[in-house]
């Protein structure tokens, strides 16, 4: 498919299209830059919920409930999910799409992308990846995140909802969590709270809520068991409340300051990829060795680097 054929089939929501237009901005093929360029206008018309939490915390079941759930409210929805990279291939594990059998029969646009090591529980190219979903036309496009613990916390500068997801069983971790993903949480869901030790971990929660910073909407705690599907009529109610929360005025603040972080990082990147395209790795050589033989100290070398 040539590049005009993939732009006029992409303002079609031809899903094919997309998912070449994702495989193209995951490899940092040039030609998505240009592509993106034409279509950009049809991008950001969906909301996003971010979806994040500890591994085994039940995050993919709970997409997979979710989306199931919008779709039944005659929402079109569109699921990215992070995966580990694998060690082997380089790609996603794909462990996300095996857990959402459901949404995947209900015909929901699913992707499992690698995060290709980068931290922060989201991949490098998200924020794009994101845009070619919703060329598709989404109401809703779920991001979940690739579950690595407290400081999987990039997905506040991407997503307008952001849910945390906890789960009984992790006891004292969630004291170690309190600087972190729980702060992040515009709602937090106790999964599998058939468990019995489940409202304990609630009412930590509420107790951690209380002792932190007030916010003008105070973060709700919904238990759910995402295998039934219990709790997802819940959460959707407290999903509508933050969406309704946001309004116009501060919707298109939250997503000013998501963008001018996008922006800071994009501008980040190509001055660094282009700057050390000009050196050249045997300058870079050289000069690592003259800070390792104290010929220099990495601060001036630096700085004359960017001189030159």
């Amino acid at each position: 498919m040539n590049k005009e054929r993939l732009i006029e089939k992409l303002s079609e929501a031809n899903v094919r299209a997309v998912a070449r237009l994702i495989t193209l901005i995951e490899n940092e093929n040039p030609l998505s830059e240009e592509i993106l360029k034409k279509v950009w206008k049809e991008t950001g018309k969906s909301y996003i919920i971010g979806i994040t939490g500890p591994p085994g915390a039940g995050k993919s079941t709970i997409v997979d409930s979710l989306a199931k759930f919008l779709v039944e409210k005659g929402k079109k929805v569109g699921v990215l999910a992070v995966d580990p990279t694998s060690p082997f291939s380089g790609g996603a594990v794909l462990g996300d799409r095996l857990r959402m059998t459901g949404a995947q029969s209900s015909g929901i646009f699913i992707r499992s992308v690698a995060s290709r090591g980068h931290l922060g529980g989201l991949a490098a190219t998200t924020r794009l990846l994101i845009n070619a979903v919703e060329l598709l036309g989404n109401d809703y496009t779920i991001v979940e995140t690739v579950g690595a613990g407290q400081g999987d916390v990039e997905i506040v500068k991407i997503s307008d909802t952001t849910i945390v997801v906890e789960v009984p069983g992790l006891g004292d971790e969630v004291q170690a969590q309190k600087a972190g993903i729980l702060e992040i949480g515009d709602i937090l869901v106790v999964n599998k709270s058939d468990r019995p030790v489940s409202d304990r971990l609630a009412r930590e929660l509420q107790m951690m809520l209380s002792l932190g910073d007030k916010k003008d909407l105070e973060s709700p705690i919904v238990p759910t068991t995402a295998t039934t599907g219990e709790g997802i009529d819940e959460l959707w109610e407290e999903i509508k409340k933050h969406q309704e929360y946001l309004g116009k005025g501060r919707f298109k603040d939250n997503r000013l300051e998501k963008l001018k972080y996008e922006l800071e990082n994009q501008i980040s990147q190509k001055l660094f990829t282009k700057k050390i395209v000009e050196i050249g790795d045997k300058e870079i050589t050289k000069t690592s060795k003259d800070i390792l033989n104290r010929k220099i100290d990495p601060f001036t070398a630096v700085d004359n680097i960017i001189k030159e």
